[in-house]
């Protein structure tokens, strides 16, 4: 049951809820949604409104990664047209204020709720100022994948904030696929779980290049799949300590797309009964999104054959994130995905590539939104998490790039193998749509970010205006069928011979794939393609044990893979302190360099002790996120002219230390160990310890080129698409030079 009662109130909560109740009325007369503004308005005048405010008597929180808005709104559909008096914040504001905005809409002026159910959508990390006051009866939590670095952190930092405000009484709705999501909130024992089984299109691992789970989430031990539905979402077993799915109460047994229907086996059911029901346009994202839809109506008592009257009429997944239109003979499509979001941008450009036909893309990812501020810089590395490969695909004719990130956009779809002969890069909407080549293909499809809908619109007007001109000029030219011709060679023969065969070992690289920094070890690939990488996982013996490597790299884990990294290198510190002093390259970047730190010293009192090979001590504090953009100074020899290094900071820490005689980076823009200091990491011989995250080295091409000429000892190096990379940083550097310059949150 929630919690209906409210706190002790008093003259604050009076005003506020008058000052509100006016401002929804005011913005209603003014044909305005009144998501967030009435809660705003309440928490100025009383900050404990939340706490004072009456509840409805039943509420239902809708909550995940991916797919929470349209699952929300699916089932506010399916139980209104069952006749259940409800509310919802469908209108907008799925965080505290949005909260409050919608029990204000709903009161009376002494706070009092006029309907009883309430369901909503509720954002991850706004559990923590919601779930005190708020005890929902039932919360639905689709799946945990990554999402905005610079917000969200990692799926683990979610994970944490959710389970850990999750009221006990709280009925869970899990997703038994999701070995993430389905582990929250071990307090709360009345659980359900909801699962897909086997599907004929399963693949065998999980996809894309960048997993959110590749380890057991219980010991860190090997996963051994039986199948992958999407991206990590499946079933599977820990080879170490037996962890695997929990057992569903619904599962679906049968998709037949050609009927457009699902059977669902209600496991936890006397007789263990099958209902059907229909779906509209599928998908594997829609069909979660509308199981999850009826699992949380069943659970509410709405019968499986109320449900399936309900999908027969129409009531479905909205396509407010899909459109599509028939122009003479070509089909105009635009697919929208959460900005900086790699799983719901990779899965959009998988449903495209999977689409029949010869197609072109359109990629308008860059949140045009944040653009707007002369001031706002947004964060790329995400591009490096996301699976551009998928437009390697033949039937993908061609590419147009545009959006204020457009040339680091560029170097990544250089580095995924797009053929460049396909690839355009224009800076408007407008000559977007003027780049199409309509004669290669008759579909075309929009990839965009959700911010960007206005662009796509004028995009889409300008193209539908010179498909209606040229008239049946415009037929695409038949297909032969052809393969699409082979990317060029990253480095062009006429550039000089390849540079040497360095040995490069990459420890954790299951671990070392946050925000982005996966980009650098893909770049320093494509830039050393004779190299050899040694990969060194969970349990192995690293390879400079033994032997010793030309460079090493760590990038950035999560904070609970540090603690398993410094266990994991522990027996080999001193083996590590020795290739240091003899000056063996290495390369630690995000939140690596802790490791090797003295100690990492969280907030709330607990203490990790680090290798100990620099001499920092680490201070966390999860509640607290600091964002940075920098741009430093690099000497790599005493007379040799410094370079200049851009890049970004978003972390959970602040570091103690004396750099004063061996920093990376001296800073001119954005803070160094902390925010008190210009000067940026550690550089101890040829070991460099640096906090900027992401794909630092595609980012820097002269910083690269430096340290790929001492590893491969070369006195001149020639990077993999150079051309690309030197634009994305020359703008860059500009860009983040801007006075009051900072990265969009």
């Amino acid at each position: 049951m929630s919690a209906a009662t409210s706190g002790r109130r008093g003259p604050r909560f009076h005003l506020a809820m008058a000052a509100s109740k006016a401002a929804a009325a005011a913005l209603k007369l003014m044909h305005r949604n009144a998501g967030q503004m009435p809660g705003v308005i309440a928490e100025a005048i009383d900050p404990s409104f939340i706490d004072h405010i009456d509840k409805p008597e039943h509420i239902v929180f809708v909550s995940g990664t991916n797919g929470k808005t349209t699952t929300n709104n699916l089932l506010n559909d399916l139980l209104a047209d069952n006749g259940v008096g409800l509310i919802d914040n469908r209108a907008g504001g799925n965080i505290l204020t949005g909260i409050e905005s919608t029990f204000v809409k709903n009161a009376d002026l002494s706070g009092h709720q006029r309907v009883n159910t309430a369901v909503m959508e509720l954002d991850e990390l706004s559990f923590r100022r919601v779930l005190p006051y708020v005890t929902p009866e039932i919360i639905l939590v689709t799946n945990l994948y990554r999402d905005s670095f610079s917000r969200n952190a990692n799926p683990d930092f979610i994970f944490s904030v959710m389970s850990e405000h999750i009221p006990a009484e709280t009925k869970l709705i899990l997703n038994a696929d999701d070995l993430i999501s389905c582990r929250l909130a071990p307090q709360c024992k009345n659980r359900v779980y909801f699962s897909v089984g086997s599907l004929a299109e399963d693949t065998a691992e999980p996809q894309g290049i960048a997993c959110d789970l590749t380890a057991c989430p219980e010991c860190g031990g090997k996963l051994s799949y039986d199948y992958c539905h999407m991206r990590h979402l499946g079933h599977a077993r820990c080879t170490s300590c037996g962890f695997t799915n929990p057992e569903p109460s619904y599962l679906v047994t049968a998709v037949d797309r050609a009927a457009h229907t699902f059977t669902v086996r209600e496991c936890a059911a006397p007789g263990t009964p099958s209902y059907t029901y229909r779906f509209g346009v599928y998908s594997l994202t829609n069909l979660y999104n509308l199981f999850a839809a009826t699992v949380v109506a069943r659970e509410l008592g709405l019968s499986p054959e109320a449900i399936a009257a309900s999908l027969e009429r129409g009531i479905n997944v909205t396509a407010a994130r899909y459109a599509e239109q028939q122009v003479g003979a070509k089909r105009l499509v635009a697919l929208a995905s959460k900005g900086e979001n790699s799983t719901a941008t990779s899965v959009a450009l998988d449903t495209i590539r999977r689409e029949p036909g010869d197609k072109i893309v359109i990629l308008m990812l860059a949140d045009a939104h944040k653009a707007e501020s002369p001031v706002n810089t947004e964060y790329i590395g995400w591009y490096y998490q996301s699976d551009f490969e998928y437009l390697c695909d033949p039937a993908i004719k061609q590419v147009v790039v545009q959006g204020v990130t457009s040339e680091d956009l560029l170097l990544r779809l250089r580095l995924a193998g797009v053929d460049p002969a396909k690839l355009a890069m224009v800076k408007t909407p407008e000559e977007a749509a003027d780049a199409v080549d309509l004669t290669r293909a008759d579909s075309i499809f929009w990839a965009y970010d959700i911010f960007n809908g206005g662009d796509v619109e004028k995009s889409r007007t300008r193209l539908i205006e010179r498909i209606e001109a040229a008239g049946g000029a415009c037929a695409a030219r038949p297909s032969e069928g052809a393969e699409a011709p082979a990317a060029d060679s990253p480095v062009s023969p006429e550039q000089g011979a390849p540079l040497g065969a360095p040995v490069i070992e990459v420890l954790f690289p299951e671990y070392g794939n946050q925000a982005g920094e996966n980009g650098n070890v893909m770049y320093l690939r494509a830039c050393l393609p004779h190299a050899t990488f040694v990969e060194t996982s969970h349990g192995d013996t690293p390879y400079f044990a033994n032997a010793r490597p030309d460079l090493i790299v760590m990038c950035g884990m999560t904070e609970r893979q540090q603690e398993t990294v410094i266990e994991q290198l522990r027996p080999y510190r001193d083996r590590l302190a020795e290739l240091i002093d003899e000056g063996v390259h290495m390369l630690f970047t995000g939140n690596a360099p802790e490791v090797l730190a003295r100690s990492i010293e969280d907030a709330r009192g607990s203490r990790v002790e680090g290798l100990g090979i620099i001499d920092a001590v680490v201070k966390r504090d999860m509640a607290s996120r600091y964002l940075s953009v920098e741009v430093g100074m690099f000497e790599p020899a005493e007379g040799v002219q410094p370079i200049e290094v851009v890049g970004f900071k978003i972390q959970f820490t602040q570091v103690e230390g004396d750099n004063t005689f061996c920093p990376f980076l001296h800073n001119g823009v954005g803070w160094g160990l902390n925010e008190h200091s210009k000067l940026e990491g550690f550089r101890v011989n040829n070991l460099i310890a640096t906090w900027i995250i992401g794909p630092l080295l595609p980012l820097n091409p002269p910083f690269t080129a430096w340290l790929i000429g001492e590893i491969a000892g070369a006195d001149e190096v020639h990077l993999a698409f150079e051309p690309e990379a030197r634009a994305a940083y020359e703008k860059r550097a500009r860009e983040l030079r801007t006075p009051g310059m900072h990265l969009a949150y």
